[in-house]
């Protein structure tokens, strides 16, 4: 039987109605409406979710606050993450854990959240 691991509280961009964990739940459904597996799906939340937690702890609530100063501060950071047995992050796992992120600003800002609140990059 699966492990169940305890729930973890919701971010503190949740309370706010244009906030990242708000948009996160908003790409998601994009994924998955645009057949998706549902794999990449989980895999694409739970590297969000770190990222969440990172970019909370240094008060940034939404989207738009994300500059790409901040993107290249967590990509450093992975690179500084150690694993429990004190060796770093592989590539792949730093990797893995910056794509969703470096997609997420361009697929959650535009027309593609499904929201149609475009910004002007495309034609509802």
């Amino acid at each position: 039987m699966a492990r169940q691991w305890p729930k973890k509280p919701l971010p503190e961009s949740a309370k706010e109605p244009d906030g990242l964990y708000v948009w996160l739940k908003r790409y998601l459904e994009w994924l998955r409406v645009h057949h998706y597996s549902e794999r990449t799906v989980v895999n694409r939340d739970k590297a969000m979710g770190l990222f969440l937690e990172w970019i909370e702890a240094r008060g940034v609530l939404r989207p738009m606050e994300v500059t790409k100063p901040i993107l290249e501060r967590y990509q450093r950071h992975l690179y500084y993450v150690r694993k429990a047995d004190g060796r770093p992050l592989s590539i792949r796992g730093q990797e893995w854990r910056l794509v969703p992120v470096r997609g997420t600003p361009r697929a959650s800002s535009s027309c593609h959240a499904g929201t149609g609140a475009c910004r002007g990059t495309c034609s509802a």
